[in-house]
């Protein structure tokens, strides 16, 4: 019987220094904007511009479209748990280096598959109804607070994403079916040592110099570490990227004993030969 799911959780990313910085550092989790067009229906923005009179829900949406506020970013690192069979796909659009790492692991360090929301979904409604009872004035500075509902509902969102949608990628945007990718995610809390934002609007996460900024208070303070043994794959695109991973790794990895620096080693395999054996 094939396999639906893998036991493993693979990361990838496009270029070398990427991977070894993550072998060296751990999972970096980054601010990645997330498409939130699904919060605010276009039959609720029809709706919104008959209604006259305006509580705080509908005065937070209203700025969400005035300000044209469509996405949110969060600080994150993400996974997927396709079959190695069908991996090529997803690395064709995301790069070819990467680690595959144990799902027990996974589990364990707090990460979580994504909930995928269809468009008649109920979930949407419940967050609108929630945020409509609830919705302070300040709304934008509560939800950075851990004591809020809000917050509550923010770090919840962070876990939900339609169907399909629009993501940037090399700086332009496209649309993608989300659900194809079978994603897991890591996202650090930012209130367990305050040190980062819990979040960016689309025009900040816009701002090179701000969205550095974040990105490096997360990587001091909020990186995901592992052992050499919670890895099962270290990925590279060719057979010929082999002998420089395996010599960065005796590099990186001098102080673990040599059969868990050799074990290590014999995780390198390429894409190229994925692509001829699965």
């Amino acid at each position: 019987m094939a396999t639906i799911k893998s036991n493993s959780l693979f990361h990838f990313t496009p270029k070398e220094e990427y991977l070894l910085d993550i072998l060296e550092n751990g999972f970096w989790p980054r601010y990645c904007s997330e498409d939130i067009e699904w919060l605010i229906p276009k039959d609720l923005k029809n709706e919104l511009e008959k209604q006259e009179e305006d509580n705080l829900f509908i005065s937070f949406i209203k700025d969400l479209i005035k300000d044209n506020i469509s996405s949110i970013a969060y600080p994150m690192s993400c996974f997927c748990d396709i079959p190695l069979s069908k991996i090529t796909a997803h690395t064709d659009f995301y790069g070819g280096f990467g680690l595959g790492m144990t799902k027990e692991w996974g589990i364990r360090k707090g990460l979580n598959p994504i909930f995928y929301l269809s468009d008649n979904s109920i979930i949407p409604n419940l967050i609108q109804s929630f945020l409509l009872k609830t919705v302070p004035i300040d709304f934008w500075k509560s939800i950075q607070s851990e004591k809020t509902n809000q917050n509550t509902i923010i770090q919840l969102m962070k876990f939900l994403k339609p169907l399909s949608g629009k993501m940037k990628v090399n700086g332009k945007e496209v649309t993608k079916n989300f659900d194809e990718e079978c994603e897991w995610r890591y996202v650090p809390a930012s209130y367990e040592n305050n040190s980062f934002q819990n979040f960016l609007l689309n025009f900040l996460a816009n701002n090179n110099e701000e969205l550095q900024n974040q990105n490096l208070s997360t990587k001091e303070v909020a990186s995901l570490k592992f052992e050499p043994s919670d890895i099962k794959y270290i990925f590279v695109p060719e057979d010929s990227n082999i002998p420089t991973i395996i010599n960065k790794i005796n590099t990186i990895f001098t102080d673990c004993p040599d059969d868990e620096r050799l074990l290590l080693l014999s995780r390198v395999i390429s894409l190229e030969t994925i692509r001829k054996d699965f």
